[in-house]
């Protein structure tokens, strides 16, 4: 099938990066989705495609390895394609390359097509074309271990979520959620950190004007945190392998 593997070229630009020019947590995030969306669209199941049907796609899981972190200027490729359907879920692995061909950065992430009008899954039959078969292709991680919240964690701090933080599909956009997993090590560090391995769970959505209540802890160089939105119902939860 043509467009099996989907590859796309970036460079960092400096609203990219952080306050010592290295490549933002968030950065990394948008980098990976944007190809995914790309590469969807490609192979007819993207937006538009989707959007005719009364379907999207939404993001599940992401688990990222970093192996280095760019820094302003560099040029990369993301390397991305769909490694399968596990129930629900339509599995899509990511290679990060620098301008050497070395590979910096890795993940694998799980996605959900859902009906536009109810927000429910649906089922992997009811997208619009049959995705490539990659099954002899590497899955970097296994996605099977729930993330589970912590009722014990109590609020720290309350984040508004701004209109401008919205993402096509009139929700705080997925790698929002990794600026505040980089936010919270830092507000509890007071360090910038270099992140290993991160792991997200998006759980429910979030729209604007509304806040997103932030709890978590920092045990040496591992992580947890959590959001929950207004009303107490759990947002995401994340948990990450740092070192300062």
């Amino acid at each position: 099938m043509e467009y099996r593997i989907y590859r796309e070229n970036i460079r960092v630009r400096h609203r990219e990066a952080d306050r010592n020019g290295r490549l933002k947590l968030l950065s990394w995030f948008d980098f990976l989705q944007e190809a995914a969306a790309n590469h969807a669209a490609r192979l007819g199941v993207g937006l538009n495609a989707l959007t005719e049907r009364g379907q999207l796609w939404v993001l599940s899981r992401l688990k990222l390895e970093i192996r280095r972190s760019p820094q302003i200027g560099e040029e990369l490729t993301v390397e991305t394609y769909p490694s399968g359907v596990n129930r629900l879920f339509f599995t899509r692995e990511f290679q990060v390359f620098d301008k050497s061909g070395e590979v910096i950065a890795r993940a694998s992430s799980a996605w959900l097509l859902l009906s536009a009008a109810k927000l429910r899954p649906l089922r992997p039959d009811q997208l619009p074309c049959p995705l490539p078969d990659n099954s002899d292709l590497p899955v970097h991680f296994r996605l099977d271990e729930k993330l589970p919240g912590d009722d014990a964690l109590a609020e720290e701090f309350a984040v508004p979520v701004r209109f401008s933080m919205e993402d096509v599909n009139g929700h705080l956009n997925n790698a929002e959620y990794a600026g505040l997993v980089q936010d919270y090590v830092m507000w509890k560090t007071g360090e910038e950190p270099h992140f290993q391995i991160v792991e997200l769970a998006f759980l429910s959505a979030v729209r604007a004007p509304a806040s997103l209540h932030i709890a978590g802890a920092v045990d040496g160089n591992r992580l947890f945190v959590q959001g929950r939105n207004d009303e107490g119902a759990l947002s995401f939860t994340a948990r990450a392998l740092f070192q300062s």
